[in-house]
């Protein structure tokens, strides 16, 4: 009897199956990216060069996430295009609790929001910058590994290797924007998404304590996070709905 059952089992396991997925475990060549790859490549560039991070930027765009093709690590846990370390991006917030909620928050928005990821990254190279007095080099080593490459031997080798890869990409984004007018290409991208949009009309909107800011938020790069929070343990895109009284902003209409 039991073998019955067992073989009922088998042959109902069999009927049952699980859908395929096809996993991709590497980057392909610069050569064979897509028009969204290129297209991640060149944002990320534009998005950094006033600060004389063009190449670098668009280089970890590349080593990070495959040119947004895998925005997500879960070891980290990091996100976005950068791979930004969320429980990193949540430290630069006082008023933002560290739960698994708001980790989620931040991920997503890292994800969704390629200019949010963008100016993240580029505050961190830039706060490595002064940190390491310029040192190119080293503040590639420190946007891996923080500060424990200093102290860690094995931190340092894994820092060095990612510095050699970095490196390596840049090199070969040289050659790949050689001769190219970055600007006037940019001007064909498609134009910036509802999200975008609508990420940066609330940017403009100085609601300020609606926002999880610190209190010397007007002094750091991270001073439009688009996140607010009740009693420090909600967070959620703010979206500001229409209201009758526009200079008080207190009936919402539904």
């Amino acid at each position: 009897m039991q073998r019955i059952v067992l073989s009922i089992l088998l042959l109902c396991s069999a009927c049952v199956a699980l859908p395929q997925v096809n996993f991709k475990n590497a980057c392909v060549p610069l050569a064979q990216f897509s028009q969204a790859q290129k297209e991640v490549l060149l944002r990320s560039y534009l998005a950094g060069e006033s600060n004389g991070f063009g190449l670098t930027l668009a280089a970890i765009a590349w080593k990070e996430s495959c040119a947004g093709e895998y925005k997500m690590n879960f070891q980290d846990p990091s996100a976005g295009n950068f791979h930004a370390y969320i429980p990193g991006v949540i430290n630069r917030y006082p008023k933002l609790k560290q739960n698994g909620f708001t980790q989620n928050m931040v991920g997503a928005m890292l994800v969704e929001n390629d200019d949010f990821a963008a100016q993240i990254a580029i505050a961190e190279l830039k706060y490595w910058h002064k940190e390491h007095n310029g040192n190119w080099k080293n503040i590639i080593k420190s946007y891996n590994k923080g500060y424990s490459w200093q102290k860690n031997p094995t931190a340092n080798i894994q820092a060095e290797k990612y510095y050699q890869e970095v490196a390596w990409r840049v090199k070969q984004l040289e050659k790949y924007f050689v001769g190219k007018d970055l600007h006037k290409v940019a001007l064909n991208l498609p134009k910036t998404t509802k999200t975008q949009k609508e990420y940066q009309k609330t940017k403009a909107r100085k609601e300020l304590d609606y926002y999880a800011y610190g209190e010397d938020s007007i002094q750091n790069d991270f001073k439009f996070l688009p996140i607010y929070q009740v009693g420090n343990e909600f967070a959620a895109p703010y979206m500001p709905k229409k209201t009758i009284l526009k200079e008080f902003d207190l009936l919402e209409l539904y």
